[in-house]
């Protein structure tokens, strides 16, 4: 899903318009309650609160009907039934879903039309309906930035591309779609943290397009197919192009001092590579995802080498000794 909306703009109505088909949402009480803004990225089931212990209640979450609450409900008489509904909103409810496609109580329908608050019914099991839900509003809610660059999949890791302004990020990302790999986001990435990963995304606007100098706009899926984008995608490391000169050449040679960037919060190896007239960058860009995959598996390189290369001159100073 490309169009996350901020959290400050998503209201009951934007939830059921994103989310609406995928919950099986049915609204009981028309539009009302949609223009109000959901409060928190957490679920609430609220079994205590009914039976009066309204102390920890958790008003500013969406309430879930599952059957032990409709169970409940139905255990009750009319005049108690109305009173606990009536305890939850004296609370500024703002949304109820009723799962499982069982009947709502005639009290929860009108308090809820009373107060303005969404009502909604779905067919969906309560568990699997609240773990959908859960995952849309944390990526709603997930701390969030901006980062320039090109993000693209490549070997199924998440390769974010900077450097400064054109000096080749989207043409050398484009010769990795040619080479199979897949086009997350061209020029603006917008980038949520999730838990202790950040995750990547294009702006809705403009699709899956690049912007190459001299061509303008390209329609990567419309060139290479549906199979070379992505919407989404973990990012796992940055590779940054940075202009070789004569006056900067203090680029890493052996691999062994590992780069670190930040992006909220969140450490990512990161890699300089100098540009170069002649060099393959999009060949060198495949050869950075492949040396990340390899140090996940416990391979390093660099680090072997330079082992084995000591491991040569001790034991040649070993041998010079006993002569």
């Amino acid at each position: 899903m490309r169009d996350i909306p901020d959290r400050k703009e998503l209201t009951v109505g934007k939830l059921y318009e994103l989310m609406g088909d995928k919950l099986d949402l049915e609204p009981v009480n028309g539009p009302s309650g949609h223009d109000r803004q959901v409060a928190s990225p957490d679920i609430s089931r609220p079994g205590m609160a009914l039976t009066g212990y309204l102390h920890k209640f958790l008003h500013e979450r969406i309430q879930i009907f599952g059957e032990t609450e409709k169970s409940y409900l139905d255990s009750l008489s009319e005049e108690e039934r109305n009173s606990s509904l009536r305890s939850l909103f004296d609370f500024p409810v703002y949304c109820s879903i009723i799962t499982k496609g069982l009947e709502p109580p005639e009290e929860l329908v009108r308090l809820s039309l009373s107060n303005s608050a969404a009502l909604f019914l779905s067919k969906r099991d309560t568990t699997p309906l609240i773990h959908d839900l859960a995952d849309f509003l944390d990526l709603v809610f997930a701390p969030r930035t901006d980062v320039y660059g090109t993000l693209v999949e490549v070997f199924g890791a998440g390769l974010l591309c900077t450097g400064r302004s054109a000096i080749g990020k989207s043409e050398t990302v484009l010769g990795l779609i040619e080479r199979g790999h897949r086009l997350i986001a061209d020029d603006m990435v917008h980038v949520r943290r999730i838990g202790n990963a950040i995750f990547g995304t294009g702006d809705s606007r403009m699709a899956h397009h690049m912007e190459i100098r001299g061509l303008g706009l390209v329609d990567v899926s419309a060139f290479y197919g549906i199979r070379s984008i992505k919407d989404r995608q973990q990012i796992h490391l940055e590779v940054k192009l940075e202009e070789w000169s004569k006056e900067n050449q203090d680029f890493d040679r052996t691999g062994l001092v590992q780069q670190l960037s930040t992006i909220l919060d969140i450490p990512i190896p990161r890699t300089v590579i100098p540009v170069l007239p002649g060099r393959n960058l999009t060949l060198l860009l495949e050869v950075a995802v492949m040396n990340y995959l390899l140090l996940q598996k416990g391979r390093n390189v660099p680090e072997e080498v330079e082992r084995d290369l000591i491991e040569r001159i001790i034991r040649k100073e070993t041998e010079s000794g006993m002569d």
